[in-house]
């Protein structure tokens, strides 16, 4: 009768070896991926904030940078930016109103492979993140009724929503999933994330070591 072949112990850390010297050869090109996805949503969001702001002042318009809700959907909820002319209306009772869009501007863009804007509770943050400002802002995307989370310049360049307190926004890998999103990259144990802090006279962001 013929026995039945088997790998030997030799073979299998032959092969043992193949795959770690594999893992040790991808693992450069995941990461230097990671960092050019990252790279891209940092200029992603500098560049809209750099337009909303030189058109507000070219036209007179305020104009706003706007992202989605996580509840807006999984492809659309954190990832997608965009810029358009804004009015303020004020609610009946005259005590409150928001922002609604008027003109879009451009088509939305979407942040690279699995970037997304990351709440504070997401990352840990220390500090509330633009994703907790309390003026919510409706929306339509691909016909759909939504809300998000804007920042709004004004004719003269600077920035008058959130009216106040530090204003952040935190980039990282995640995924959303029925309104809730979730970090996907981490870095001894703790989330990796980018930091931005933007201006509120000029608009711009420079990129702070999160906290």
């Amino acid at each position: 009768m013929l026995r039945k072949k088997g790998f030997s112990l030799t073979e299998l850390l032959v092969v043992m070896v193949i795959l770690m010297i594999l893992m040790v050869a991808v693992a450069p090109v995941f990461m230097k991926s990671s960092q050019r996805a990252r790279q891209s949503a940092r200029e992603l969001v500098t560049g809209h904030l750099q337009r909303a702001r030189s058109h507000a002042i070219a036209t007179g318009a305020s104009t706003a940078v706007i992202i989605p809700d996580y509840n807006a959907g999984n492809d659309i909820g954190g990832k997608m930016l965009g810029i358009a002319e804004v009015n303020w209306v004020s609610t009946p009772d005259g005590t409150g109103g928001t922002y609604e869009i008027s003109k879009l501007l451009q088509r939305w863009e979407s942040l690279p492979g699995s970037m997304l804007v990351l709440s504070q509770s997401t990352v840990g943050h220390p500090r509330p993140t633009l994703m907790e400002q309390s003026l919510r802002s409706p929306m339509t995307i691909s016909g759909k009724s939504i809300t998000g989370a804007v920042i709004v310049f004004s004719p003269t360049g600077q920035i008058i929503s959130p009216s106040d307190g530090v204003m952040e926004i935190v980039l990282g890998q995640g995924r959303v999933i029925a309104g809730q999103v979730t970090a996907t990259e981490k870095t001894d144990n703790k989330v990796s994330y980018d930091l931005l802090q933007i201006n509120r006279l000029t608009g711009r962001a420079r990129q702070l070591d999160p906290l």
